[in-house]
């Protein structure tokens, strides 16, 4: 199996010197360290491992195209947008299967083409939803890590996730439920 230097990746987009970088290396560092450790207890394969530590590592890479400067990130485009962003990054850079976890990520494993149209967001008209594992190993993990430079190194308590989730509607709501099961994590605080 080909090792992919996801790292020569990330600086490529996002010059190490900056906010950006920071917040970013930090987040992504430890989503991907949760997924791995939900990989490990489900036993995946060494190849799903693999493929798991290097899309998490690349799946907030569009945010540098988004006007997020509390975050460091200057570009034009709403936050939102870093989905559609991250994915064109890698597949320009010949990862399909990478790309399709920077878009999917968001919310509890993607969205809805009706949640996207109700909440007005700047996303094309269609159902982004996660559909493997890994997908949805990346998306339950990164619920725990957000990017506000204030708490970008605190992991939320599932309490905090559950209230997050709840505002995010009952169908994510209902998913993260089956996936704490799955992923043999405790819902019940």
């Amino acid at each position: 199996m080909k090792t992919l230097d996801y790292h020569s990746l990330i600086i490529k987009y996002i010059k190490p010197d900056t906010l950006a970088y920071r917040i970013y290396i930090t987040h992504v560092t430890l989503v991907t360290a949760k997924a791995l450790e939900i990989a490990e207890r489900l036993k995946l394969s060494l190849s799903q491992k693999r493929f798991i530590e290097e899309a998490a590592m690349l799946h907030d890479i569009g945010i540098i195209k988004t006007n997020s400067e509390e975050i460091g990130c200057y570009g034009e485009l709403p936050y939102a947008c870093h989905i559609l962003e991250g994915r064109k990054i890698l597949e320009e850079e010949g990862l399909p299967l990478h790309a399709r976890v920077a878009e999917n990520h968001i919310g509890v494993g993607g969205l809805l083409k009706s949640e996207i149209i109700e909440n007005k967001m700047p996303l094309p008209h269609k159902d982004i939803l996660c559909s493997t594992i890994e997908e949805k190993i990346i998306s339950f993990a990164d619920l725990y890590f957000s990017k506000n430079p204030k708490r970008v190194f605190l992991e939320k308590t599932q309490g905090q996730v559950k209230q997050k989730v709840k505002q995010y509607g009952k169908r994510q709501e209902k998913t993260f439920k089956e996936w704490c099961k799955l992923f043999g994590v405790d819902n019940n605080d």
